[in-house]
């Protein structure tokens, strides 16, 4: 056996523990500012299924609400939680759940849907979950005081990639009977929107644009100043070649590229809003750069920020409170197009 394929089966063994003793459920990086930061109170309710029969799967298929009580009418956000595919869920801990509660105040319900996750399954299996999820949103969430007409998807990492892809690649939402125009806008946080056909170059280190650190993946919400060790030192970075996205899409480029938002833009799609860190993941803010021109040559309301000072979590997970940057983004975003009776 392959040092790759051991590497994939042992994280998601760890993340199958986690999930099952609801390791996640502990609010480790709860922000206390989430509680007053708000005129709503938030009604929370967990783990709904949102698919029954041979397909339900504990825990995988079921999503939480956050909903501003008292309300009516209110608009929903579809967040889709990342995780390279391979590991994580809808409260990570307090991250997401926290940008879910954090929604909820402003007057903004957040469904956090679950979907299994790879080496397990492969693509399509992700987004075809996804898609049901939002099926399930699109039938269920007016009994829950949430328009139907309003609906946004949001997603950060892998879920950036899944609800890009959703919006884009209509196909999806077909099979669970729905159709582009049930989606009000697009969130898309630190996304992938093109797969590579194979390896990825890139660098241990180093100043480069495909330069990878651990401080782009650290999971914080502090705004940590900017590491110019390396800069003094003038590291080049160690070359190396990887293939992050076998776990999830397989070795297939013809399936890869079926799976890119990227090569199914279109006229007609809803807006989309597509935020990057400044220091995020190799390669990320490139994609984003040419998924939002792509967008733009079809005619597609679009915009992009790069948000300075974050990294690849602190992006979306620092988006809690209504003076950050991001936040205000998304609450403006979704004002903006809300329909208005």
């Amino acid at each position: 056996m392959s040092i790759r394929i051991r590497f994939w089966i042992a994280l998601c063994l760890l993340g199958s523990v986690l999930v099952g003793c609801r390791v996640t459920d502990i609010p480790i990086w709860e922000s206390v500012r989430i509680a007053t930061d708000g005129p709503c109170e938030v009604h929370k309710i967990g783990e709904i299924p949102y698919c029954d029969g041979p397909r339900l799967q504990a825990h995988r298929h079921t999503l939480d609400l956050y909903l501003p009580k008292g309300r009516r009418d209110f608009p929903v956000v579809f967040l889709v939680h990342g995780g390279a595919w391979v590991y994580g869920d809808n409260r990570c801990c307090g991250l997401y759940s926290s940008v879910g509660e954090f929604l909820a105040r402003h007057g903004i319900g957040a469904v956090l849907p679950n979907y299994r996750l790879s080496p397990l399954v492969k693509h399509p299996e992700h987004i075809k979950d996804v898609a049901r999820a939002f099926a399930w949103t699109r039938h269920n969430i007016g009994k829950y005081g949430g328009a139907v007409d309003q609906l946004f998807l949001a997603g950060h990492s892998a879920g950036g990639h899944l609800v890009a892809l959703l919006a884009t690649d209509e196909c999806y939402l077909r099979d669970e009977g729905l159709k582009t125009d049930d989606i009000r806008g697009v969130i898309a946080v630190s996304g992938v929107y093109n797969i590579p056909p194979g390896m990825t170059d890139f660098t241990l280190g180093g100043r480069s644009a495909v330069a990878f650190h651990l401080r782009q993946v650290g999971l914080v919400r502090g705004e940590p100043e900017p590491d110019d060790r390396e800069h003094r030192l003038k590291f080049k970075g160690i070359p190396m070649r990887i293939d992050p996205y076998w776990p999830a899409f397989g070795s297939d480029p013809d399936k890869r590229a079926a799976a890119s938002p990227l090569n199914h833009v279109r006229p007609g799609l809803p807006p989309f809003l597509i935020m990057h860190a400044d220091n995020d993941l190799p390669t990320l803010p490139t994609m984003a750069r040419e998924f939002h021109e792509a967008l733009r040559k079809c005619g597609v309301e679009a915009t992009l920020l790069e948000v300075p000072r974050r990294n690849h979590s602190s992006i979306c997970f620092r988006a809690i409170e209504s003076e950050d940057v991001v936040a205000r983004a998304a609450l403006e975003f979704v004002n903006k197009h809300t329909k208005k009776n």
